[in-house]
């Protein structure tokens, strides 16, 4: 993880866990999670985000079609369909329509939320209302932590962290815990694929070694990754702009 050097054998819920118990004197975590088979639950996302500053939309497939409307840069539209480089969407005011893919980028969903707008009180609900268990929600410190695995079989872990300023999406990782096992990065970057699409970079090799795969969408970074010798397995999302913010919060302690 960009500018996170992992200790061995630890993920980011049990760096926080450790540090915790040096830093905040009165707060006694502990994590037991048992393990689990693999078996993701389905993720599924059709929100798009206007990626330029202004986007046309319009009345049908053609650069030459009727204009709509147009949307500002961030703006969320549904996708519907598609016919070649044109996608046909989802307005806010429920109307359809059609953009050229170069003007929009697929936001990255959690749990229902589009992490580019995501707040820490509705992305809390939310988690729980997937049935995640809670371990620790602490407002006064940046990340929360959860044992996942009610919601997505084979998870062990799950840290989410928020800028402090204005408690904004920045980082979050999932844990599996797995001994081994060296095709279970794989498996987990494959779930994703079936999300995100394919990856934007592989290293490593799956028989051995460090691997990482790394997808770059809508201002989101998403990564699975693991190392070596321990076969365990990161899924982790992170907007890098908030997560270098968080860390910096977190220094000045």
């Amino acid at each position: 993880m960009n500018g996170n050097p992992r200790q061995a054998g630890f993920s980011l819920a049990g760096q926080i866990l450790y540090k915790c118990s040096r830093q905040l004197a009165l707060v006694h975590l502990l994590l037991a999670m048992a393990l689990f088979s693999l078996s993701s639950p389905v993720f599924a996302s059709n929100v798009w985000m206007v990626a330029v500053p202004v986007a046309n939309v319009r009345a049908a497939p053609q650069g030459d079609a009727a204009l709509v409307t147009q949307l500002p840069r961030g703006e969320k539209v549904t996708l519907v369909g598609r016919q070649g480089v044109w996608l046909q969407v989802e307005l806010p005011d429920n109307q359809l329509a059609w953009m050229h893919q170069v003007t929009v980028t697929q936001a990255v969903d959690f749990f229902g939320l589009s992490l580019q707008n995501a707040e820490r009180s509705e992305l809390r609900e939310a988690i729980k209302a997937a049935g995640v268990e809670v371990v620790r929600e602490v407002s006064a410190y940046p990340y929360d932590l959860y044992n996942p695995a009610p919601w997505w079989t084979g998870a062990t872990e799950m840290a989410v962290g928020y800028t402090p300023e204005d408690q904004m999406f920045a980082i979050a990782e999932i844990t599996f815990r797995s001994q081994d096992d060296t095709e279970q990065v794989r498996e987990i970057a494959e779930q994703v694929q079936d999300d995100l699409g394919d990856w934007d970079s592989v290293s490593g090799r799956r028989a051995e070694g460090p691997v990482e795969f790394e997808w770059q969408q809508g201002g989101v970074r998403v990564l699975v990754h693991r190392g070596w010798p321990d076969t365990t397995t990161y899924l982790t999302y992170e907007i890098p702009e908030r997560f270098a913010r968080l860390q910096a919060a977190l220094q000045s302690r």
